[in-house]
C-alpha cells in the first residue's frame, strides 16, 4: 500500500512540517504583527527592519513554502502515478481537491516571490535612505513608503487566503 512507504511518510513528513510553519508564520504576521506595526506607528518602524530586513523573514518564509512544495510534488507524483494516468487522478474528487490545494500553494509562493519580496527589499532600502538623511525625509520618499505598506498588506492578506485554500483543500480531499 502506498501510504505505507517509507518515502510517502517521510516525503508527507516534510510537507506537513514546513506547511505548518509555513502558514502558522503567514497568519501569525497577516493577523497580529502587520496591524500591531501600524497601530504603533513610526516606533515600529525599527522592529519591522528588524524582522523584514536583519532576520529575513521573507526568505525564510520562501524557504518553507519551497519545501512545502518539493514535498508535495513528490506526494502529488506519487499519489498521480499510483491512479494510472493523469486524467484519472485529475478525473478522481481526491485528486482534484488535491490539485487545487497545490496551484493554490504555487500561487502564494509565487506571490511571495515576486511581488512581497522586491517589494520589501525596497521599503527596507527606502528605510535605509530616510534613517541616512539629515533632517527631514522628502515628503515623496514618505508617500512611496505608504505605497509599498499599503502594496505589502494587500499581497500578504491574498498570500494568507491561497494558504488557507490550499490548507482547507489538502485538509478535506480524503472527503470529497
Amino acid at each position: 500500500m502506498i501510504a505505507a512507504d517509507v518515502t510517502m511518510i517521510v516525503f508527507r513528513i516534510i510537507h506537513i512540517t514546513a506547511g505548518v510553519v509555513w502558514a502558522g508564520s503567514v497568519f501569525l504576521f497577516v493577523v497580529f504583527v502587520q496591524p500591531s506595526a501600524a497601530a504603533i506607528g513610526p516606533v515600529g518602524a525599527p522592529f519591522i527592519a528588524e524582522l523584514l530586513g536583519r532576520r529575513r523573514l521573507v526568505d525564510r518564509l520562501l524557504l518553507f513554502g519551497a519545501v512545502t512544495i518539493a514535498g508535495g510534488a513528490v506526494l502529488y507524483w506519487r499519489a498521480w502515478d499510483a491512479a494510472g494516468s493523469f486524467g484519472d487522478w485529475i478525473g478522481s474528487r481526491f485528486g482534484a481537491a488535491l490539485t487545487v490545494g497545490a496551484v493554490a500553494a504555487i500561487a502564494a509562493f509565487l506571490i511571495g516571490l515576486l511581488g512581497t519580496r522586491p517589494n520589501v527589499q525596497r521599503l527596507l532600502a527606502l528605510g535605509r535612505q530616510i534613517g541616512g538623511a539629515e533632517g527631514s525625509p522628502a515628503p515623496e520618499l514618505g508617500a512611496e513608503v505608504q505605497r509599498l505598506q499599503a502594496r505589502l498588506k494587500v499581497l500578504a492578506r491574498i498570500s494568507l487566503g491561497l494558504i488557507a485554500i490550499s490548507v482547507i483543500a489538502m485538509a478535506t480531499a480524503r472527503y470529497w
